[in-house]
C-alpha cells in the first residue's frame, strides 16, 4: 500500500490493518476565473484536508483517492478549467501497521 506523510497526517491509498474510521472527507480545489488551480499541486489538496483531519481527532486519510480534471464547458467561461478532487475516510491508524 502506498502512503505519504504530509504535515503530520498519513495519506494512505488503501486501508491499513485496524484503521478506525471517523468520517468521510472530500475536497475540491476549483479554479474559477483567475484562481489558477492548474498551478496547484497535490500538496495543496492535502493541505486543505490536514486541518479537517486534525479537527476530528484523526491522524490519517485512508482509502485516499485523488484526480485532476478539466472540462471543455468550463473552459468556455473560465480562464482556468482545471480542478483537483480528493476523497477518503478520516481515520486513526497505528503507523507501525503501514505495510
Amino acid at each position: 500500500m502506498y502512503y505519504d506523510y504530509y504535515r503530520g497526517v498519513y495519506f494512505c491509498e488503501g486501508r491499513p490493518i485496524d484503521a478506525k474510521t471517523i468520517k468521510p472527507i472530500s475536497t475540491r480545489l476549483d479554479g474559477w476565473f483567475f484562481s489558477q488551480s492548474q498551478l496547484k499541486s497535490l500538496d495543496d489538496v492535502k493541505s486543505v484536508m490536514v486541518g479537517e483531519v486534525r479537527k476530528t481527532g484523526g491522524n490519517a486519510v485512508v482509502d485516499f483517492k485523488y484526480c485532476q480534471k478539466s472540462s471543455f464547458w468550463r473552459s468556455l467561461f473560465s480562464v482556468d478549467d482545471v480542478r483537483w478532487e480528493a476523497a477518503g475516510m478520516i481515520a486513526r491508524i497505528d503507523p507501525s501497521r503501514l505495510v
